[in-house]
């Protein structure tokens, strides 16, 4: 704005007091916008030259005309004149216009100003408002029936008002659904209420409702409000009941040997019908052919009202032939008063002519094995007495004599029962002692914090069979617990499992919780700490299980490492008798192991204890079945793994850092990868850190220290020592960790540990063909020339799921250092289900490795006169080992009960069994029930007291007198 128009406005203004007044209207309008027109009114006497109108308006004016916008600031607007009307003459008046964007009723703008002065409206009247209402209408079944919108004014008027009318399709169509409609409704002075009317064309379809509009437009003399009036056209078309459906079923039948057999299929209608129901049927090829599988049926089914339920019937031709099963269809088609949902049904005609799959196992031989090697602490020494310390790699005992840990873990305490499992089937100082008896030397006791709180008392326990635990705490149980090993000659590391009672390890991975603080942690530690000072039975402090979550380092509230430290200074300070057990983390500079499996982080961040000499690094590894770590796929493996071991915690032990303890492992032993992870484990852990055979440590050192998890069998991952019955033991686990046992010895007998003293005997017994049902066969182990001295017994049935063909069984082989001939024992295979046998027994040959054997001679010596077979010397007892109701597996032993020597025996079997298999002898003849048994050529010799044994498999059902020898 120029400063000469602003001086013209002031000079008017100057020169009369002018009164200004405004008027405002809309000419017309609609849903989004409006024309209006403000007309600005000089009341003075004097004209004017130049005017300026300010104002508020809460819309958007997009177009002005015989004016100029000089501002607009938020709603405020500014507009002068136009130049060619500037001039207002004495009670003249000028017009400016525009058009404005704006939803609904147009507002009137406020707080005019001309000139500077305010100035009010005059009062012009506004324009009524004409809206359109909703309508809805009935459908109907034929012709048209009206859909009435409504249309109304606000207020009458002076002056006729028109406004412009069309419908618009919306799910509803024009032409099918309703007669499409416009024109013009015209409301003389005074009227409000006009009617618009839309023909609806009525239907019989089953619809859902349907809508259009009708929408108003062009509006004179008045503004438009409710623009769009919805028409709803309502369905009254109620759908007929559906039709039923037709289902043909599968079917499955034995094809038979000759002649035809019925394959019956069933036709099912999904619900009767008031009206008779027909479909068609036709067989149709598949494997099976017409004529020669099958004959080719078709035809019409007629369901009458009220039934369901029709069968077709399609001769099956029976044959001989070995052949697959086979298929062929039955189609229904053309179907009337119903429709189809199953149109197909397959007829399956299973062979019953071809063989079942045959169960074999192959001999195998197997080496040795490195000996059981000894180490003996001198006689009165008294090795494993007192409390125990480090040195280097090494475990000592209070006479500095080197000692192994080797112990079991016996959980429950750390569980809301309070008490170690298995007390509400045994007493707890049996189950110790059948610990000792298989060889454990330490037990790993779990616990909680929450064991010490005054609210946890000890519940699943039979105090009938454990009287002297009624009424304990958990505390006191611990302590029966730990005299009872103080007289067994047992040790006791006790282990912080987690913070609040509950299974397996804290759910944060860390030691504390938002219950028991880390202070509390170290308080319960040092507590147990001072309560057990000066019994060496408790010889340490595995101070949290699994710290997963924690870091090696860094500092911070889940530094393991510091953590470890701190709580391991004050429990020395308690009690400085003690070994600290540190276990380690799951990741280390993203290297991920067993939970409490790495320590990679000792290398660069070594546990720094106030007392040297006590600490011990803990690991836990676990195989396979646990979980399958990408190491056990690798394609070296099972060979890869002592480097693995080695990377993440056995470093410790080799570099001679400190001791290290597995205080974690544990397996069923049923997945063959377990069984080789534990073969190549219990290299390293007694020495042999490469697994080539050779122990690696110095002589008289011990390899890694370990408790097996778990004796428990409610372990669900592992199982247990035990089995299910909390008595029997797992005879394969105890034989395998057979080698690294070590035993204390306090009364002065001197201790004794094995190592590499087992190999696996591996059977691999195979099904000629994979099964569509499951197939299961017994097996069992029968000595020969090798006996329980030289392997572990073992039997147990296998179980091929369908498409399995191939199953392992692993028999412990017991390593000597005895130089002698090779030796065999039997696998026998007995009581198939769903197969036969074709070669059902095997011999595991032990291959002696321990140097040169002196070759027999070919005439043995004999110490006298040798007893012809048939006199009274020899005893023969026959067991049944396997008995499957059509069919045995025996064992024979016979024994020279003479006073001299005996050579090429021969003794009669009178049995109505038929002998199918042999092994440690030879059937010479068989006639009428009578088999004459000759020995074989090893076992021919017996000399006075001597025995030996052989054995068969029979078909036949056993009886009291099935076995009667003639001898």
């Amino acid at each position: 704005m120029s400063a000469g128009y602003i001086a013209r406005l002031a000079l008017a203004a100057m020169g009369a007091a002018m009164t200004y007044g405004v008027d405002f209207s809309v000419s017309s309008s609609w849903n989004s916008g409006f024309i209006g027109s403000v007309s600005v009114k000089n009341a003075a006497s004097s004209g004017t030259n130049g005017w300026l109108v300010e104002f508020d308006a809460p819309f958007e004016i997009t177009n002005l005309w015989n004016g100029t916008i000089v501002s607009h600031v938020g709603n405020h607007y500014v507009v002068r004149d136009a130049g060619w009307n500037s001039a207002i003459a004495p009670n003249g008046s000028v017009t400016f216009g525009f058009q404005a964007a704006s939803q609904g009723t147009p507002p009137s703008p406020t707080r005019f100003t001309v000139n500077g002065e305010s100035a009010s409206p005059t009062g012009a009247p506004a324009l009524p408002v004409i809206s359109i209402s909703d309508s809805s209408v009935t459908e109907g079944n034929s012709g048209t029936l009206p859909a009435s919108f409504k249309v109304s004014l606000t207020a009458a008027s002076n002056e006729p008002i028109t406004v412009a009318y069309s419908s618009l399709n919306g799910s509803a169509t024009a032409g099918s659904d309703y007669t499409a409609t416009s024109g013009t409704l015209t409301f003389a002075p005074g009227e409000t209420t006009k009617t618009i009317s839309v023909p609806v064309i009525d239907d019989t379809l089953v619809e859902s409702s349907e809508t259009f509009q009708v929408r108003l437009s062009s509006a004179t003399k008045a503004t438009i409000g409710q623009a769009i009036g919805t028409g709803t056209i309502l369905n009254d078309d109620a759908a007929p009941p559906p039709s039923p459906s037709i289902s043909v079923s599968d079917v499955s039948l034995q094809e038979g040997s000759g002649g035809t057999t019925n394959a019956v299929f069933t036709l099912t209608l999904s619900a009767s019908s008031a009206a008779k129901v027909t479909v068609g049927y036709q067989t149709q090829d598949g494997t099976a052919l017409v004529g020669s599988d099958y004959t080719a049926t078709s035809g019409t089914l007629t369901f009458n009202p009220g039934e369901t339920v029709k069968t077709v019937v399609v001769p099956v031709t029976g044959d001989v032939q070995t052949e697959a099963s086979e298929t062929f269809k039955l189609n229904l088609l053309q179907p009337t008063g119903a429709t189809l949902a199953k149109a197909q049904g397959t007829a399956t005609i299973v062979d019953d002519d071809a063989p079942r799959p045959t169960l074999s196992v192959a001999d195998i031989s197997v080496a040795e094995g490195n000996p059981v090697v000894t180490s003996t602490g001198s006689t009165g020494s008294g090795v494993g007495s007192g409390f125990f310390h480090t040195q280097g790699s090494q475990i000592l005992d209070a006479a500095g004599h080197t000692v192994k840990i080797a112990g079991v873990n016996w959980f429950g305490m750390e569980s809301g029962r309070f008490s170690p499992d298995g007390l509400n089937v045994r007493n707890y100082k049996d189950m110790m002692q059948q610990m000792v008896d298989l060889g454990f030397n330490t037990i790993r006791l779990p616990f909680s914090d929450q064991l010490f709180d005054a609210a946890s008392a000890p519940n699943g326990i039979d105090f009938s069979k454990n009287p002297d635990l009624a009424g304990l705490s958990g505390l006191q149980i611990m302590d029966k617990i730990v005299d009872a090993a103080g007289q067994l000659g047992l040790k006791i590391i006790l282990d912080h499992h987690r913070s609040s009672a509950g299974a397996g390890t804290s759910e944060n991975g860390l030691w504390y919780n938002g219950t028991y603080s880390e202070q509390a942690w170290i308080n319960d530690w040092t507590m147990l700490a001072k309560h057990f000072a000066g019994n060496s039975t408790v010889i340490g402090a595995d101070l949290h299980n699994e710290p997963y979550n924690g870091t090696w380092g860094g500092g911070g509230a889940t530094d393991w490492a510091a953590a470890a430290e701190r709580a391991g200074n004050a429990v020395l300070t308690a009690n400085p008798n003690w070994l600290i057990f540190v276990e380690g983390v799951a990741s280390y500079q993203n290297n991920y192991y067993w939970w409490g499996g790495n320590l990679m982080g000792v290398k660069d961040r070594p546990i720094q204890l106030s007392s040297p000499g006590h600490l011990v690094y803990s690991a836990h590894d676990y195989p396979n079945s646990i979980y399958g770590q990408p190491w056990f796929s690798d394609p070296s493996f099972p060979n890869n793994l002592p480097a693995k071991f080695d990377q993440m915690w056995g470093y410790i032990a080799r570099e001679n850092i400190a001791p290290v303890y597995l205080g974690e492992f544990g397996s069923k032993l049923t997945d063959p990868k377990d069984v080789a992870w534990l073969s190549k484990l219990q290299s390293y852990l007694s020495g042999d850190y490469d697994a080539n055979g050779t122990r690696d440590i110095a002589t008289g050192q011990q390899g890694v220290s370990w408790t097996w998890w778990s004796w428990n069998p409610n372990s669900g991952d592992t199982g247990g020592i035990l089995k299910d019955d909390w008595t029997g033991v797992q005879t394969d686990k105890v034989a395998s960790l057979q080698p690294l046992m070590f035993h204390f010895n306090a009364d002065g007998t001197g201790g004794t540990t094995s190592v590499n003293g087992t190999t696996s005997a591996t059977f691999t017994v195979t099904l000629s063909a994979a099964a569509a049902t499951p197939v299961s066969v017994d097996y069992t182990t029968l000595p020969g020339t090798a006996d329980a001295t030289d392997f572990t017994a073992a039997k147990g049935t296998l179980t091929f799921a369908p498409g399995e063909t191939t199953k392992i069984v692993t028999v412990a082989v017991q390593g000597d250092a005895t130089a002698e001939a090779n030796e065999t024992f039997q696998f026998a295979l007995s009581a198939p289900r769903n197969a036969d046998l074709g070669h059902g027994t095997a011999t595991a040959t032990i291959v002696n490795d321990d140097g040169g054997v002196v070759a027999p001679p070919t005439s043995p010596p004999s110490t006298g006169t040798p007893t012809p077979t048939g006199t009274a010397l020899l005893a023969a007892k026959t067991t049944v080992v396997n008995d499957w109701g059509t069919g045995v597996v025996t064992s024979t032993a016979l024994k020279n009960t003479g006073s001299a020597a005996l050579d090429d025996w021969t003794i009669k079997l009178k049995t109505p069994l038929e002998i199918t298999n042999i092994w440690n002898a030879e059937i010479v003849s068989h006639t009428n029930g009578e088999y004459v048994i000759h020995s074989a050529a090893w076992n021919h010799h017996l000399d006075p007291g001597q025995e030996i044994s052989f054995g068969f498999q029979a078909a036949g059902h056993t009886t009291a007198g099935s076995f009667d020898w003639v001898i």
